[in-house]
């Protein structure tokens, strides 16, 4: 498949410009996002888990199954949360982690509120991960990692899965930035 176009500025600009764009029609919903993370906070502290399942993965069973043809497509060749800039290192994705962090605030929210509600909806959550660009594996350890945050949904609401979702991702993307940077 030909990936010229979504490997192209016009493709990642324009994405953006959605993403942000949806997101900044929940701008007065910000405020109320704050709040959401600063009463789910003490569940901050449960983030390492699902984070450590990813860099489990990353570390130990990635190179294995990274090599199963299948298992490594990707429609789009690249996450494109991350933009097809990554590969470019720091500058290439320093620009994208503000707008990336703003659109967690929302996303993460709505994620926890819609998709925590049972085992299928978890799953259904995972794979919609395909959607963004990352390849069949990725998707397939988020099925974990989506159980994690329906667990403390399960015992202490979305507020807490949310905040601790929210910590999960930032500490994703302090990793890659880190990873850049080292």
């Amino acid at each position: 498949m030909d990936t010229s176009f979504f490997n192209s500025d016009m493709f990642v600009i324009g994405y953006y410009v959605l993403t942000v764009g949806s997101s900044l029609l929940l701008i007065k919903e910000t405020k109320k996002r704050i709040f959401n993370l600063k009463n789910g906070l003490k569940s901050i502290k449960y983030a390492p888990i699902p984070f450590g399942i990813l860099v489990f993965y990353i570390l130990v069973i990635f190179p294995y199954i990274d090599e199963i043809p299948i298992l490594n497509w990707s429609w789009l060749g690249y996450n494109i949360a991350f933009g097809p800039f990554a590969d470019d290192g720091f500058w290439g994705i320093v620009p994208l982690i503000p707008l990336l962090l703003y659109m967690f605030l929302h996303i993460n929210y709505f994620e926890e509120r819609f998709f925590r509600k049972s085992k299928k909806m978890v799953i259904v959550w995972a794979l919609i991960h395909i959607a963004m660009g990352i390849k069949i594996h990725m998707a397939l350890i988020l099925i974990p990692v989506g159980f994690v945050f329906k667990y403390v949904y399960d015992k202490k609401g979305v507020d807490n899965s949310y905040a601790m979702h929210f910590a999960t991702n930032i500490l994703v993307v302090c990793t890659l930035f880190l990873s850049f940077v080292l």
